[in-house]
């Protein structure tokens, strides 16, 4: 039993510890506005390697249609001098209800919906500035309450 205690925490732990960057903003529920984007700032990371982001989203029951698209900007900032800076727009959706009108997923009041974004190479000192803004044709959405970014170390860089 302890060695499965132990073996937990160490998992946890080492999960938390390849997470570089973690972060929510709220977003107003009753009505996100197209020109609304969130900015994330993801600080200079200290081991390079294969870095996997990936995107959150929660809403409410008030949330009107069966999927969410969201418009990204990226900008990767390099310290190595090979490419100081890579841009990237990308559009993702999101599936908030699936073809028969049930909601995916998890929660209670606000259903959680993490998706995969991209998969990147960072070397140490690099960091990332992403925007993210809805990218439905209404000028107003309601029922998204949160966007959050995660980026997690995957594993080292071969040379």
């Amino acid at each position: 039993m302890v060695a499965v205690a132990f073996l937990a925490t160490a998992t946890f732990v080492s999960c938390y510890q390849n997470t570089a960057f973690y972060r929510y903003f709220p977003v107003n529920i009753e009505g996100w506005e197209k020109a609304d984007f969130l900015e994330y700032s993801v600080p200079s990371v200290s081991l390079g390697g294969y870095y996997v982001e990936e995107i959150g989203v929660r809403t409410s029951r008030d949330y009107p249609y069966r999927q969410l698209s969201l418009a990204i900007q990226q900008k990767v900032i390099s310290t190595t001098g090979e490419q100081p800076m890579r841009v990237k727009k990308d559009t993702i959706v999101i599936d908030v209800y699936d073809e028969e009108g049930r909601v995916e997923g998890r929660g209670v009041n606000l259903k959680q919906h993490t998706i995969p974004f991209k998969s990147l190479r960072l070397h140490p000192g690099d960091s990332i500035m992403m925007r993210i803004s809805h990218n439905m044709q209404r000028l107003s959405v309601k029922g998204v309450s949160d966007v959050g970014v995660k980026v997690t170390r995957q594993y080292a860089a071969e040379n």
